[in-house]
This record gives structure tokens, C-alpha cells and sequence, in this order.
């Protein structure tokens, strides 16, 4: 009898084993089976990984695939624009922190900051952020802690929330220097990544006499630490500057850096910056070859890179017809970045007007009608430039306005002559007093 207890007992448990290994078959084979059909079936593997979450979560305290499958979630939720099934999921995932590998957390919450950041909810980012701090607080995590302060400034600079980024850059600040308040050169790499922020921080709220006295400190610690993914941003922050500041190659310069240290660290804001590189060595009228080297020869034949080459040909030859044709192909996209049109536009004007000069040149009198026909501009357009120019001194010439014709040279002695003259005149005085009055208040 007691034989046949011990044998029935052996056999009961020998069947809670096997059903033991049927459950973590169960949730494996789900798991990965979720992971097979995130790309084309995200609904199917939405409810995969809800499963395995289900199952490991009745099997007790074994986190081990449940962890994944809530990162994975995450994720799925985000693709699919289901915001809050999204944060509630995060949230779980970050509950479960600490039942994990310090590798395997830090890795998670970073690959998982990284994804969601192409988002431009601002809100849901931030809310995002805001939980993994608050999941961080009990974890000595310097890190981690720093990078995802560091994301939550970038998602609030996103969101042009600039006091919030404010709050956090002199909290990251404060992490990165020593006790009498200097840098810490120890930690090179973060304080880059700070001046890079507060770089951009002072791009978006052009504050040059701020940026130009951060600048030289980036410089400065490129010495020691020269990570590619963060000197790319403040290079290229820096020509962005010196454009401002119309100093052409200097903003040379600083782009062909940003363009190289984008092109090593594999950002595509390489080719855009070898654009501004052109674009820069256009404006400052130089003889530099920008493709000599041998990073940019692999972008030589981009459509985009042989716009604005065309653009610079047709400029130096006062090409206007050229000009206009390279803006308006909407394939070459110059027109899609602000950037590149706040110069453009500007070189375009000075074509027109060196265009009107030379078409004008033999005339005494001429319709800004024919004028208009020639720079495919309307009449109202071209008187605009036409008033400029001759306010400016760089045209000879009065605007017989009821008439619509442009008189130039001998005398011209009509109402609307007078009157353009005395507006003239006028504006110079104006000009003038406000001059004087902003001196006194200085």
C-alpha cells in the first residue's frame, strides 16, 4: 500500500512539471509569435503579447517575457496612435524595473525613449518622460537619469514649452559641474550634449548674444570629447549662426564640420547640411570646391545637391530664368526648407533687380507692364522692387503711377514724380531721427 502511495504521489507530480513547461512553452511560442507578425498583422501581435502578459502574470512573480512583451506593446500602442493603452502600458513595463537586469531596464527605457521620440505629440511625450523620472527616483541610475531629462527638455523645446527647457537645462547643468560651480571636464560627453541643447534652446529663440557667448565652450571641449552625433548639431547650430550674422565663411566652415560629423555618425542631416555648405560658399562668392573631399563626392549626383549647384551657376551668371526654373521643380524640395528660402529669397530679389537695371539701361521711358512680362512677376510686384531700388540710389528712375510707366534720367517733373521724391526725402529724415533717439536712450 504505501508502494502504491509513493507511486501515485510520483505520478501527480511528474503531471504538475509537464504542465509547468506547457505554460512557458505557451508564452515563448506566443511571444514569438507576437515578435513574427509585428510588421504586417500589429493587431495580432498586440493580442500575442497580451497573452504572454496574461499568462506569465497567473503563473506568479517571473517577469522574464512579460518585461519584453510590455516594451513591445508600448510600441505597437504608439504605431498604432492609441496614446493612453500606450503611457498604461509604459507604466507596467516600469513597475517591473527593478525585477530585471540593470542592462536589461536601461536598455528597454532607452530603446523604447528612442522610438516614441519621433513622435510630435509633445503632450503624450512629455507625459512619457515625466513617468520614467518618476520610475527613476528610487533607482540610482545616474545615466539614465540625465538622458531622459535630456529627452524631456528636447520633447518640451519640441512642444515650445522654452521655460520648462530652462528648468531642466540648469538641473543638468548642475549635474555636470563641480561644487564651486565649474565644468566638470569628467564629463565631457554630457556637458556637450547640455551646451548642444541650450545651443538649440537659443536658435529657436534667437538669442544670438546668448549662443555666441556658448558657442566657443562646445569648442572648446571638442578636444576632449568628440562624439559625431552631438558635434553635428552644434556645428551645424553654429553655421545657422554665423548666417545670421552674415558671415559666410565662417557659416562655411561650420556646416562642412556639421556635414562631416553628421556623414560619420550616419544622421541624414548630412546631405542637408552639404546644402547649406553650398548655399554658404555661394553667398560668400568663394572659389572652394565643397566635393573635393571624399565624404561629399558620394553625394555629388543627389538631385537635391545638383539644385543648388544650378542655383549658384545661374546666380553667378544672373541666369533669372535658370534661377527660377531650379525653385520651381519641386522635386529639387529648396522650397520645403525655411532655412534655405530665408537666403534664397533674398539672392533671388538682388537677381531681379540686376535684371531690371540691365533691361532699363536703354531707356528713358518703359511700362512696368513690359517690365512685368520679362520677370514673369505681376505689375504690383515689380513697381515694389522699382520703389526700393530707386529709394536706395540704385536706380535712376521715377514711377509715373496713373499712367503705370517708369521714367528714367533727363527731368521728370509729374505729381506722382513730386511725390515719390518728397516720400523719399521723408523717409530719410524719418530714418534719421529714430537713429538719434535709439542712441540717446542707449
Amino acid at each position: 500500500m504505501s508502494d502504491d502511495e509513493d507511486y501515485e504521489y510520483d505520478y501527480g507530480s511528474g503531471d504538475e512539471e509537464v504542465e509547468v513547461a506547457d505554460d512557458e512553452i505557451e508564452i515563448e511560442n506566443s511571444f514569438y509569435e507576437a515578435d513574427d507578425c509585428r510588421q504586417d498583422d500589429p493587431a495580432r501581435a498586440i493580442e500575442l503579447f497580451e497573452r504572454v502578459v496574461e499568462l506569465e502574470t497567473s503563473k506568479g512573480d517571473e517577469v522574464k517575457w512579460r518585461f519584453k512583451a510590455l516594451q513591445h506593446l508600448v510600441v505597437l500602442h504608439f504605431a498604432q496612435g492609441e496614446t493612453d493603452s500606450m503611457v498604461r502600458r509604459y507604466e507596467e513595463m516600469l513597475s517591473f524595473a527593478a525585477q530585471v537586469t540593470r542592462n536589461e531596464s536601461t536598455d528597454a527605457i532607452n530603446g523604447t525613449l528612442d522610438t516614441l521620440s519621433t513622435s510630435t505629440d509633445w503632450t503624450a511625450l512629455s507625459k512619457v518622460y515625466e513617468v520614467t523620472l518618476a520610475a527613476l527616483r528610487h533607482q540610482n541610475n545616474e545615466r539614465l537619469w540625465f538622458t531622459t531629462n535630456l529627452k524631456l527638455a528636447k520633447a518640451y523645446l519640441g512642444g515650445k514649452a522654452y521655460n520648462k527647457v530652462e528648468a531642466l537645462l540648469d538641473e543638468l547643468k548642475r549635474s555636470c559641474r563641480h561644487e564651486d560651480g565649474s565644468d566638470d571636464a569628467a564629463k565631457g560627453t554630457h556637458l556637450l550634449d547640455v551646451y548642444a541643447l541650450e545651443i538649440q534652446l537659443c536658435s529657436e529663440t534667437e538669442d544670438l548674444a546668448r549662443m555666441r557667448e556658448v558657442y566657443p565652450r562646445t569648442v572648446h571641449l571638442n578636444a576632449a570629447v568628440a562624439d559625431p552625433r552631438i558635434m553635428g548639431v552644434i556645428r551645424e547650430e553654429g553655421g545657422r549662426m554665423y548666417m545670421r550674422q552674415s558671415a559666410w565663411s565662417l557659416a562655411y566652415n561650420e556646416f562642412y564640420e556639421a556635414f562631416r560629423a553628421h556623414q560619420e555618425a550616419g544622421n541624414p542631416r548630412a546631405k542637408s547640411c552639404l546644402k547649406y555648405v553650398v548655399l554658404a560658399n555661394m553667398l560668400a562668392l568663394s572659389d572652394i570646391n565643397p566635393f573635393a573631399a571624399r565624404e561629399a563626392k558620394v553625394f555629388q549626383d543627389d538631385r537635391e545637391i545638383v539644385a543648388v549647384l544650378d542655383l549658384r551657376m545661374a546666380y553667378e551668371s544672373n541666369d533669372l530664368m535658370r534661377f527660377e526654373r531650379v525653385l520651381a521643380n519641386k522635386t529639387n524640395h529648396i522650397n520645403d526648407d525655411p532655412f534655405m528660402m530665408t537666403y534664397v529669397d533674398p539672392l533671388r530679389r538682388r537677381m531681379r533687380e540686376q535684371v531690371l537695371v540691365n533691361i532699363t539701361r536703354p531707356y528713358r521711358k518703359v511700362t512696368l507692364q513690359f517690365l512685368a512680362t520679362e520677370l514673369k512677376l505681376s505689375a504690383e510686384e515689380v513697381e515694389g522692387l522699382l520703389v526700393d531700388m530707386i529709394l536706395e540710389g540704385r536706380l535712376d528712375g521715377q514711377i509715373e503711377q496713373i499712367n503705370g510707366y517708369l521714367l528714367l534720367g533727363g527731368e521728370r517733373t509729374s505729381a506722382a514724380s513730386r511725390k515719390l521724391q518728397a516720400i523719399g526725402k521723408w523717409a530719410n529724415t524719418l530714418e534719421s531721427l529714430v537713429g538719434s533717439l535709439s542712441a540717446r536712450a542707449v
